[in-house]
C-alpha cells in the first residue's frame, strides 16, 4: 500500500514538473513594437503601405531578412534599403560587388555620408522652417510646371553634381536624389526616407515623387529588413513550434526519470575479478598445457597465423592468401615502416615454423608473444 502511495505521489510530482517546465518554455513573449521602416510594420513609422501597394501592382516584392552576403548571386534583382542601421565597411563592399554584377540598389537615407559612392555637401543656413513643404523639381520632367511637386526635406545634406551622377530630384538648395552606374547595375540615393513612411507617403507629392524611383524590371524587389533587426531564426527552433519542442523536452525528462525509477545503470561494464583471476587464467593455462603435452606447437602457431590473417582481411580487406609484398604494402599505408616490417617478419616466422621439422618450446613462446602484440595492435585499429 505504501509503495502505491509513493508511486502516485511521484507521478503527481512529475506531472506538476512537466506543467511548470511547459509554462516556462512556452510562456508568451510580450509583443514589442516593430522597428521603424520595416516592410511588415503597419505603424506610422513603418513602410507596409508602400510594400502592399507594390505587391498589389504586381511587383515581385518580398522582405529580405538575411545578411547581404546571402543575396542572390545572379543579376536582375533590386534591393530597397530605407534608413538602415549600423552599416559596416565590409557590407558596403559586399553590396557594391553585388550591384556591379547587374543588380540595382535603391537607398533612402538622410545620412548620405555613410556611403562613399556619392559626393555630399552640408547646408550652412538650414533652419527649422526648412522642414516645411518645398517645391521639388524633376530634371527629366521638362514639361512640369513650377510648383507641381512639393515635399518635406528633413535633412541638412545635398548631393554634389558630378559627371558620373544623374540628378533625379532637386529643390532650391540642391540635389536630393541621384543615380550612379556601378558596373552592370546602378545605385540610386534619395535623401528623404520619411517619404516612404505610412504616415507621410500620401502627404504633399511624396508618393508621386517616390513611385518613379521604384519602377524597375527586376525579377525580384527585396525590402531590406535585416538592418532593422528583423531576422530569420535559423535552426530547429524555426521549423518546429514551441509547444512541440516543449513536449519533446518533457518526454525526454520523463524518460530519464523512468530509467532512474527502474534503477537502470549507466557506465562501463567491469569484468568480475574472479573470472579474470581464476577462470580466465586457468582456462588459458589449461589450453597451453594441453598443447604442450600433446606436442601441438605447430597447430597453435597455425591458429595464430590464421587469426592474424583473418584480422587483416577484416580490418584492411586483405585476402588471407596475400603475399608478403602485398601485406607489407598494405601495412605501410597505415603504420610506420618498422611496424610494417615487424608484421611481415612475424608472418614469415610463423610460416617457417609450420614447415620446420623441429620447433622448440622456447621459439613457440617467443613467436606467441610477438603474435599477441600484433593481435592487440590490430584490435586497436
Amino acid at each position: 500500500m505504501r509503495n502505491e502511495n509513493r508511486q502516485r505521489i511521484g507521478l503527481a510530482l512529475c506531472v506538476i514538473a512537466f506543467i511548470l517546465v511547459g509554462l516556462i518554455l512556452v510562456q508568451p513573449e510580450a509583443k514589442t513594437a516593430p522597428p521603424p521602416y520595416a516592410s511588415g510594420s503597419a505603424r506610422p513609422d513603418g513602410v507596409k503601405g508602400l510594400y502592399t501597394w507594390m505587391k498589389e501592382e504586381g511587383a515581385p516584392v518580398k522582405g529580405w531578412k538575411k545578411e547581404w552576403r546571402f543575396l542572390p548571386k545572379s543579376e536582375g534583382y533590386a534591393l530597397i534599403v530605407i534608413e538602415p542601421d549600423s552599416i559596416e565597411d565590409y557590407e558596403s563592399e559586399e553590396i557594391q560587388s553585388w550591384v556591379e554584377v547587374g543588380n540595382d540598389l535603391l537607398l533612402l537615407s538622410s545620412s548620405p555620408y555613410l556611403w562613399d559612392w556619392f559626393e555630399v555637401g552640408q547646408l550652412d543656413d538650414r533652419t527649422a522652417s526648412d522642414e516645411a513643404a518645398v517645391p521639388i523639381r524633376v530634371p527629366a520632367e521638362s514639361e512640369a510646371e513650377e510648383g507641381t511637386f512639393t515635399g518635406v526635406i528633413d535633412t541638412e545634406y545635398r548631393l554634389q553634381l558630378t559627371p558620373a551622377m544623374e540628378p533625379l530630384l532637386e529643390d532650391s538648395q540642391g540635389i536630393i536624389a541621384g543615380r550612379l552606374q556601378q558596373g552592370e547595375g546602378s545605385i540610386t540615393l534619395l535623401l528623404a526616407p520619411e517619404w516612404a513612411r505610412n504616415d507621410q507617403i500620401l502627404d504633399e507629392s511624396h508618393f508621386e515623387l517616390l513611385a518613379p524611383l521604384l519602377q524597375t524590371e527586376a525579377r525580384a524587389i527585396l525590402f531590406d529588413d535585416y538592418h532593422h533587426g528583423v531576422t530569420e531564426r535559423p535552426g530547429i527552433a524555426a521549423v518546429y513550434p514551441a509547444w512541440l519542442l516543449a513536449g519533446a523536452l518533457q518526454l525526454g525528462i520523463g524518460l530519464l526519470l523512468w530509467l532512474w525509477l527502474k534503477a537502470v545503470r549507466f557506465g562501463p561494464a567491469y569484468t568480475p575479478r574472479a573470472w579474470t583471476v581464476r577462470r580466465g587464467d586457468e582456462t588459458v593455462l589449461a589450453a597451453a598445457g594441453w598443447y604442450e603435452r600433446r606436442r601441438l606447437a605447430r597447430e597453435a602457431i597455425h591458429h595464430q597465423s590464421r587469426y592474424i590473417r583473418s584480422m587483416l582481411r577484416e580490418k584492411w580487406k586483405l585476402p588471407i592468401e596475400a603475399s608478403d609484398r602485398q601485406t607489407f604494402a598494405a601495412a605501410k599505408l597505415r603504420w610506420k615502416d618498422e611496424d610494417a616490417e615487424r608484421l611481415v617478419s612475424l608472418l614469415q616466422s610463423l610460416s617457417e615454423a609450420e614447415r620446420a621439422s623441429v620447433y622448440s618450446m622456447k621459439q613457440l613462446v617467443k613467436d606467441s608473444r610477438n603474435a599477441d602484440d600484433m593481435i592487440r595492435k590490430l584490435e586497436n585499429e
